[in-house]
This record gives C-alpha cells, structure tokens and sequence, in this order.
C-alpha cells in the first residue's frame, strides 16, 4: 500500500527538506492550490488519484498559496492552480490552469524514470534486424505504456512504414504531438500518404520518371526501401524537381524511416546531395 508520506502538504520551512531533497529519491509533483479556487479543487483530486495509483512512485506535495504567500512567492506563482515538478533537486517542467487527466498522466509520465525505456530500445533494434512485426508490438506497448511518448511514437510509425500499414502509420503521424520529434515525424508523413495513393499498381508505359516512381514506391510499400531509395535516386537525376518536389521528400522520409542508426543512411544522404547540388 501507498504510505500517506506520499501525499503531504508543505510549508515554507519543510519544502527543502519534502520536495528538494525527497525529490532525489523520487519525482516531486507540487500542487498550488487555493481554497478559492474551484478549478484546482478538480486538478487536485486527479493529481491526487494518479499518485494513490504511483503507489510511492512519485509524491504529491500540496502547497496552499493563501496560507504560504512567502512560499509561493519563491516559486513564483503568478495564478493558480499551478503544477510544479521538481527530479534530483531541481525544478524540471510546470504549467499553469488546468489539464485532462490525459495530459496530466503524460506530464507526470515524462518526469517518471523509464522503467518501460526496454521497450523502446528493444522495437529499435528489432528493425535493424528485419523483424518488423515483433517491433510494432514492442513499441506499440511501449506507446500505451509511456501514454504516447513521442519518441516511441515516432519509433513505432517507422515499424509501420516498414511493413507498409500505411492507414495505421498516417493516423499516428497526423495525430503526433509537438515535441523534439516533430520534426522526424513531419518527414515521415510523405511516405505515409504515397503508400495509401490510388494506382500504384497500375503499370505506366509512355512516362519513364512515373514508372520509376511507381515501382520505387511500391518497393518501399513492400519494405525494400534500399531498391525504393535507388529508383528514387534514379528520378531525381534525371529530373530534381519531379513531382513538385515529391520525390525528394518521400527519399527524406525513406532515410527516416531508416534512421540514422542504418549502416546505409549516409551514403544515401551523400547521394542525394550530389543528385541535387
């Protein structure tokens, strides 16, 4: 059972020892509240729920900012409620007003050691060794477990651009949430949308570059992304602008999907400079 030590309230003369120093042992979520305050009421009994269900791993600490004015001056509290996560000593992530308990499970999440990171590490490695379907199931879980991380989202869209499950892979793309991998997961979109377009299959006679692309793309869709990036490569010497610009960023997508961690993603890179510089 979860020890009452927990959920506690602080002051100003127990904070350093309750939440800087316990906060070396365990994240700390600080919960700044007010009796006046109708919203934090509601933020409170989710913040408090979600740490019953942490059993111990991570504690609650509720500081009333009417009752600590010196405290919550420190801290800075402008408006309330206000949430405050302290790891190792120091403050690590905040916010202000209120969020669904969605967003507070994933809040809390990102400041929680990562006892599921095995996971994550695991689906990796599986696409480096051609087992695709065994890591869309290990990152798949990861996702569920970290409540949608993006790093294991954007690992677990690259699983399934791999096996060319192009409608599941654009609704996790579409659906991605800001963060540092926004960015990876804008370059793969492309390729997600050039699975799913109409007549792939249909063989094209009098156009070389669009027979070319067809088939690089259906290689990709088949998870021969290597011939895919050849015939890709192929398009762009001949024509670099091909398709408005398409083709080069289905070829980024396909290094995407690859990651940096493929032996041949360099080379790969090299080539496209020199196709189109």
């Amino acid at each position: 059972m979860m020890s009452p030590a927990n959920i506690i309230d602080v002051n100003e003369e127990t904070f350093e020892m309750e939440v800087v120093h316990y906060s070396t042992l365990v994240p700390v979520v600080v919960d700044l509240w007010a009796p006046w305050c109708i919203p934090c009421r509601v933020q409170s009994q989710t913040l408090a729920k979600l740490a019953h269900e942490a059993n111990g791993e991570f504690r609650l600490a509720r500081i009333n900012v009417d009752e600590q004015v010196r405290l919550a001056e420190r801290l800075k509290v402008t408006n309330v409620p206000a949430v405050k996560a302290f790891v190792e000593g120091r403050m690590v992530a905040e916010y202000i007003g209120v969020l669904s308990e969605k967003n507070i499970r994933m809040f809390v999440d990102r400041i929680m050691p990562r006892t599921g990171a095995l996971l994550l590490a695991k689906g990796n490695s599986l696409m480096l060794l051609g087992e695709f379907a065994e890591a869309e199931t290990a990152l798949e879980q990861y996702v569920a477990e970290s409540h949608g991380n993006p790093a294991g989202m954007l690992a677990y869209a690259r699983s399934l651009l791999y096996q060319g499950k192009s409608i599941q892979a654009t609704r996790v793309l579409e659906n991605f949430p800001p963060s540092g991998e926004s960015a990876q997961a804008d370059l793969l979109l492309p390729v997600a949308r050039a699975f799913s377009q109409r007549g792939l299959d249909e063989i094209v006679f009098d156009d070389p570059l669009e027979a070319a692309f067809r088939n690089a793309i259906r290689m990709a869709k088949r998870g021969n992304i290597l011939i895919a990036l050849d015939g890709l490569l192929g398009v762009l010497k001949k024509d670099k602008h091909y398709r408005g610009d398409q083709v080069k960023s289905i070829y980024l997508g396909l290094l995407e999907v690859l990651s940096d961690d493929h032996p041949d993603v360099r080379q790969y890179r090299s080539d496209l400079s020199s196709a189109l510089f």
